[in-house]
């Protein structure tokens, strides 16, 4: 138990324990550290801010801030991702402190750096780092263009605007040419779903500059080549399997083969008479139901909810018939009485005994208390008969019987009752609407299992 308290404390002191400033920077989470400093500052505010607080934000800012100065000076003169995130992060740092009732307690930070001179140091870095990279490929020009455009996101640093479109055009202009080719490669190996696909892909790309060669006519020609081709394995495993077919469930499966065929090809038009023939196999599938009972009409058609059973008006046109009957028996003020004698030993008196020693003690002696007790058992039963029944081309048949039960029980006591026992009841005498409220309630439950049952073997007809 003592361990179980133990455990419990030190987790209320953890949930209750609020992160600082301070365990982000031990992390190496410097940009939270800074962030959560902000946090704390501002919800203190100007009225609470001591020389305590003016101690930390220093020590903090300070610290952070030689960090990343830190490693612009050991850093290379090309490790340019390096740089670019060092400088993001002094550039995020004076976004956050900027502007602050408490911004002229760190001058040495707010003085030292500019934002905008931190937005034309990263435009030069993104600058530098895509002048860096040659060009030789569609990858190395697209990742030019982007560090062009990551340039200009901060500033319009010297020619960066005109390189951006340059690298991006020849980006464009090689990739779209890589797809093309790709695409006539895959079109000769009889690959037309992937040489459609590179064929869009070189049109897509190029789309700004224009139309590539004819990347488009290909494309559609390759992707009608592949629904063909679809269509056709499709209709074929359709005309095989109907050749067999003699059950529902045979019929659909030809039916989904058809419309595959049908779905693949509408594109570019019919294709046969896959359309029709999916219709036709499909409504042969179709299992028809009639429901005769009134009661749990709303169940069969939840559980026998497939695209394939259709609910119709009358038992003539219906395939199979279902019906579910059910009634209810309430037995009320039953009684049942049992008497029992009892018998208990109670304290009578001391008795003087002596040893062989001839030591004399003090024995209690005890005699036998006898009392009656009478149970009276009074109780209520409710009981549901149901039956269900499926005939037609599918047979099923079954009762069953759902109770429900309260009790309540009388002690009564008479004759020479020991003081700790009195007369008493246990339990309560639900009522019929009780019982016959959580009786109906498992019925429900054991009607739904049979419904799920029926439906998984007309799944199989």
């Amino acid at each position: 138990m003592r361990t179980i308290i133990a455990i419990f404390c030190i987790f209320l002191l953890t949930a209750c324990h609020t992160r600082t400033a301070e365990d982000a920077f031990k992390e190496g989470r410097y940009i939270e550290s800074i962030n959560l400093l902000a946090a704390s500052l501002d919800e203190k505010g100007p009225a609470k801010f001591d020389q305590e607080d003016v101690k930390r934000l220093q020590t903090i800012v300070s610290s952070v801030m030689q960090f990343y100065e830190k490693d612009l000076n050991h850093f290379h003169k090309y490790d340019y991702p390096q740089k670019i995130d060092a400088y993001k992060h002094l550039l995020t740092m004076k976004e956050i402190l900027s502007n602050r009732f408490y911004s002229d307690q760190i001058s040495f930070f707010n003085d030292k750096y500019d934002t905008r001179q931190l937005k034309q140091t990263l435009a030069k870095e993104y600058y530098d780092y895509g002048n860096y990279i040659t060009g030789t490929d569609s990858e190395s020009y697209r990742t030019k263009a982007e560090l062009y455009k990551n340039s200009l996101s901060y500033d319009n640093y010297k020619n960066a605007a005109t390189l951006y479109k340059n690298a991006n055009t020849k980006y464009m202009q090689m990739a779209a040419k890589s797809y093309y080719e790709q695409g006539k490669q895959f079109e000769q190996q009889g690959n037309y779903k992937a040489a459609a696909q590179a064929f869009n892909q070189a049109s897509s790309i190029h789309k700004p500059l224009g139309k590539y060669k004819d990347s488009d006519k290909r494309a559609i020609d390759n992707d009608k080549k592949y629904a063909t081709q679809q269509a056709e394995e499709a209709y074929r495993e359709a005309k095989q399997l109907a050749m067999n077919a003699t059950k529902r469930y045979e019929y659909r499966e030809v039916a989904k083969y058809y419309a595959r065929a049908a779905s693949i090809y509408r594109p570019y038009g019919q294709y046969f008479d896959a359309s029709s023939l999916a219709e036709t196999y499909e409504r042969k599938g179709i299992i028809k139901v009639y429901c005769y009972s009134s009661y749990f009409i709303d169940e069969i058609r939840n559980r026998l909810n497939a695209n394939y059973i259709k609910f119709v008006n009358y038992s003539r046109d219906a395939d199979i018939d279902i019906k579910i009957d059910y009634d209810d028996d309430f037995v009320a003020n039953g009684k049942s009485v049992e008497n029992e004698t009892k018998i208990e030993q109670i304290f009578d008196k001391y008795v003087e005994v002596e040893d062989k020693d001839g030591n004399k003690t003090q024995v209690k002696t005890y005699k036998d208390q006898r009392y009656n007790l009478q149970t009276v058992t009074h109780s209520n039963k409710l009981t549901f008969t149901t039956s269900i029944e499926a005939h037609g081309i599918y047979s099923y048949s079954k009762s069953f019987k759902v109770e429900e039960t309260s009790f309540k029980y009388d002690y009564i006591y008479s004759g020479d009752v020991p003081a700790r026992f009195y007369n008493h009841s246990n339990g309560r005498l639900k009522s019929k609407d009780e019982l016959y409220t959580q009786g109906k309630r498992n019925l429900l439950t054991q009607v739904n299992s049979i419904l799920d049952n029926i439906a998984k073997d007309l799944s199989y007809l």
